[in-house]
């Protein structure tokens, strides 16, 4: 049963907290007439009603990524934005022999190509910091032993799949999928950045590391993966489906040489989420950056897959027929 709404006058400041870091920061805030949109809020008398404007005011200022996760619904998983994978969810696909590759099941034994998904995944907004820290590290360390166990037999390539990637924490997701990203491991490599107006926040990586101008925002607890065959073709599948973090993750390949996409259009959310505590303990979502790729191109929008696959297909057969024309893969099937 639905609580009474009460008068949007008698609750706490927390909607004028909200709209004056919208204003400060969001990253479509010249969207808005924020004079008019204050004065629409104190006349607004029903806490309903003045809900629903906040949230209209969030998604016009942050093309529809940011978000206000009430007070109230922090104490639930969703709330806390909690996110948190689970080993199955980082392998292959276990799928019959087909007319376009070789048998290959949950182990992937006999096929030449390499796979590695990478799922959503947020640690728990609420726990204390070293908790969230052991999070995000146990995270790009299962990444990463995934990796190692697909990398224990001769891979001439390799697939990601960011198909089911909606977002989260993506310094992780980098940290885990470093040993692909990396084409040169003897010098510092730029991935990616931010784009705030005219500035850029750099990502790089360097020796395993990923790096955000010159500090590492997850430090592995031991020592980095390091690949039997370093800087192999990688194929990156996305879609619909994947969004924000996954989309970055997407970005970070996108210029990396051997690499292609494939896929369809994603979904949109190429921008950075800064989770801002509010006073009542809610948590405001505030979109402030766009994301861009290792050739500093970005537009905060949908990407555009390299080859264009039809949702009746999958995509990773056209990624597996391109890897196999690579030369590591022509080298290997003629030994």
């Amino acid at each position: 049963m639905a609580a009474p709404s009460q008068p949007a006058d008698q609750l706490p400041d927390v909607r004028k907290e909200i709209l004056q870091l919208l204003e400060r920061g969001a990253l479509h805030r010249d969207q808005v007439d924020w004079p008019a949109a204050r004065k629409q809020l104190q006349q607004t008398k029903d806490s309903a009603e003045a809900d629903k404007l906040v949230d209209q005011l969030i998604a016009r200022s942050t093309a529809g990524h940011g978000l206000w996760i009430r007070a109230s619904a922090m104490s639930t998983p969703s709330g806390r934005m909690q996110r948190l994978a689970r080993p199955e969810q980082l392998r292959r696909p276990s799928v019959a022999a087909t007319a376009s590759g070789p048998q290959r099941g949950q182990s992937g034994q006999a096929d030449p190509i390499g796979w590695i998904s990478v799922p959503y995944f947020k640690e728990d907004s609420t726990a204390p910091s070293s908790v969230r820290n052991q999070q995000t590290v146990t995270f790009a360390r299962l990444l990463q032993s995934q990796l190692k166990a697909e990398d224990a037999i001769n891979r001439c390539g390799w697939i990601i799949d960011l198909r089911a990637n909606r977002g989260g924490n993506m310094w992780p997701m980098l940290v885990g999928v470093a040993p692909l990203l990396s084409t040169d491991a003897k010098r510092r490599e730029v991935i990616g950045a931010f784009n705030i107006g005219a500035t850029h926040q750099i990502w790089s990586i360097q020796s395993g590391r990923v790096l955000l101008e010159d500090r590492a925002p997850v430090e592995l607890d031991s020592k980095a993966y390091v690949l039997r065959h370093p800087a192999p073709p990688v194929a990156v599948l996305f879609g619909p489906n994947t969004g924000s973090s996954g989309e970055m993750l997407a970005l970070a390949f996108r210029g990396r040489p051997g690499s292609r996409s494939f896929g369809q259009m994603t979904a949109g959310y190429s921008t950075a989420n800064m989770p801002t505590r509010l006073p009542d303990g809610g948590m405001l979502l505030l979109t402030g950056s766009v994301a861009v790729d290792r050739n500093l191109r970005g537009d905060g929008g949908k990407l555009k897959p390299d080859v264009n696959v039809s949702d009746t297909e999958d995509a990773s057969i056209a990624a597996r027929r391109w890897l196999m024309e690579q030369p590591s893969c022509k080298a290997l099937r003629a030994t």
